[in-house]
């Protein structure tokens, strides 16, 4: 037999291969896309490989309360930002030719979107210029196309393609959003009318251009008052739309196959009459909205947002936190929720976050003031980015010696799925090419577990997390004994000032005292529920302690 034939040595190579694809998609595939931030009163913010986002302070894009449409390149080099009227390069200098667009207004006026298949190219979206009469009321959508291989790789918008107005979006409602196709080649632009019967006009974007709109009816909202925002879950089927000076705000659902949106229900927030924001979680099992009565009044809520009926909707509805300010939320590429906040004191110089809001209200991990801007304020402004692929990992379990599952929350559905636990002491159970694969790590430590994500058009995306495994708790409370009546015995636990105790007795302490017949067992919890337990027999024999017996010496 051929040694490369043997079923140990086919094995072995096939985890090799494996270990070097691993390596290979790393250094190859960073998503940086979304890594900085400009917005506010000229604020920003970088990710970077640790927590929280660092400040920036060279921002020039910022104009105070419009909404603002950053682009990085996939290793998360600064390319452009535009607050709707002028676009400023990675040198902070307005583009060449990147004056007098017509994105300015209260609203989300303003989206940037890859061109497909055209790499360097972004298209960047404006719904933002009232028009004025003769002109009928509402807002003209229009584009522009940046080209990054202009002013010696600086970028410009191209001559002829400034302020380019959409046919048959002349009349929309001053917002713009965007999301991808399902096949996450091309993408759908979306915008409301202003006129009425209300329509949404859903425009698709491939490597030809703009193609004519997919028209759905808007009946949840009949009145002329304009969306403020229009915000999708991650895998594009759901969105919500508010509304200026409404308390109501609509859900829907899309179909990213062909651009049609069925309208589901309207709902509002309990004790409050405006709502200034809402956001979906990345796996778009929650939303969460910003609602106020006034600023300082404001609550963060949230929303099950796989209940498909209103009344079940509406019900699941669970506070977050009171806050003394209002502001707009974003996702980020941490799949964290960022807030930005403004309210009686405009000038507020930091972010909050909700850190994991993808778990219920009471463990989401809301925290105010996370992410400091040094002197400038986010105001009622965050960016817009249209979210493409993206990959991330949910385990559970964090005890050493128990198995630990993994999960990929992915979008696309991944056409496959290679894993790498960070484990090289456990040999070949190190990798793992299953959808939900389990792993028991060999010790207690932080890990860094890898999943690789190959999609059905053959692009590759890397997910990382560090898990922590703790210690097995392991009381020891000897073996069996046997002791005379009338003496106490000690039983100890081991004493650790992050566990807790729960003993047979109902104790709560690491150790107790006993003094009578029986089985006396222990369960000792970790932080993170790990558990571990013991149990001992004691047995009294009867009568009172005998004497010291007497020693004769001859």
């Amino acid at each position: 037999m051929h040694p490369t034939n043997h079923p140990a040595n086919r094995k072995l190579l096939r985890y090799l291969c494996l270990l070097l694809l691993l390596f290979q998609v790393t250094e190859g595939n960073a998503q940086g896309e979304w890594n900085n931030w400009y917005f506010g009163a000229k604020a920003g913010i970088r990710f970077q490989d640790e927590p929280p986002p660092v400040a920036l302070l060279d921002g020039e894009c910022g104009v105070g309360w419009t909404v603002t449409s950053v682009i990085s390149d996939s290793s998360g080099q600064f390319l452009f930002a535009t607050n709707g009227g002028e676009v400023y390069n990675r040198l902070q200098q307005i583009m060449q030719n990147g004056n007098m667009l017509h994105g300015y207004n209260n609203y989300e006026a303003v989206i940037t979107v890859p061109f497909p298949s055209n790499p360097g190219k972004y298209y960047i979206f404006t719904d933002g210029l009232t028009g004025l009469p003769p002109a009928p009321p509402g807002f003209p959508m229009e584009y522009n196309i940046v080209d990054m291989a202009l002013d010696n790789g600086l970028g410009g918008i191209m001559p002829g393609f400034k302020n380019v107005p959409v046919p048959g979006a002349e009349n929309s409602s001053g917002t713009v959003t965007a999301v991808p196709h399902q096949n996450n080649r091309d993408f759908w632009i979306i915008v409301q009318t202003w006129n009425l019967p209300k329509k949404f006009l859903v425009f698709l974007l491939t490597n030809k251009g703009l193609q004519p709109p997919v028209i759905s009816p808007c009946t949840l909202q009949p009145t002329l008052t304009s969306p403020t925002r229009m915000r999708f879950s991650g895998d594009g089927q759901k969105f919500v739309c508010l509304y200026s000076s409404n308390p109501v705000a609509s859900f829907y659902s899309f179909d990213p196959s062909n651009g049609i949106i069925v309208p589901k229900f309207t709902f509002s927030c309990m004790g409050q009459f405006g709502i200034a924001s809402v956001e979906f979680s990345v796996d778009g099992k929650y939303l969460y909205i910003i609602t106020t009565n006034n600023p300082f009044n404001c609550k963060i809520a949230q929303f099950n947002a796989d209940l498909t009926d209103s009344i079940s909707f509406v019900a699941s509805e669970t506070k977050v936190a009171n806050t003394n300010y209002q502001g707009k939320m974003q996702l980020g590429p941490d799949w964290k929720i960022y807030i930005s906040k403004s309210g009686a004191n405009l000038f507020i110089d930091s972010l909050s976050v909700i850190h994991h809001p993808e778990l219920p209200a009471l463990l989401c991990g809301y925290q105010n003031n996370y992410v400091p801007l040094l002197g400038r304020s986010g105001m009622n402004s965050i960016p817009t980015f249209v979210q493409r692929y993206f990959a991330y990992i949910n385990h559970t379990g964090y005890c050493q010696g128990m198995p630990v599952t993994f999960e990929p929350n992915t979008w696309p559905p991944p056409d496959s799925l290679w894993w790498n636990f960070g484990d090289p002491a456990s040999g070949t159970a190190n990798f793992s090419n299953d959808s939900t694969p389990e792993h028991t790590f060999s010790s207690a430590g932080t890990f860094t577990v890898q999943m690789i994500v190959r999609h059905i058009d053959m692009r590759y995306d890397t997910a990382t997390v560090n898990i922590t495994i703790e210690p097995q708790p392991s009381p020891n409370l000897g073996p069996d004994r046997t002791v005379c009546e009338n003496q106490t015995v000690v039983l100890d636990a081991g004493f650790n000032p992050q566990w807790t105790y729960l003993w047979s007795t109902g104790a709560t302490t690491s150790s107790i005292a006993v003094s009578n017949s029986g089985t006396y067992g222990v369960t000792v919890t970790s932080p993170n529920s790990c558990i571990g337990s013991d149990s001992v027999v004691l047995s009294i024999l009867p009568g009172s302690t005998p004497l010291p017996k007497q020693i004769r010496h001859n």
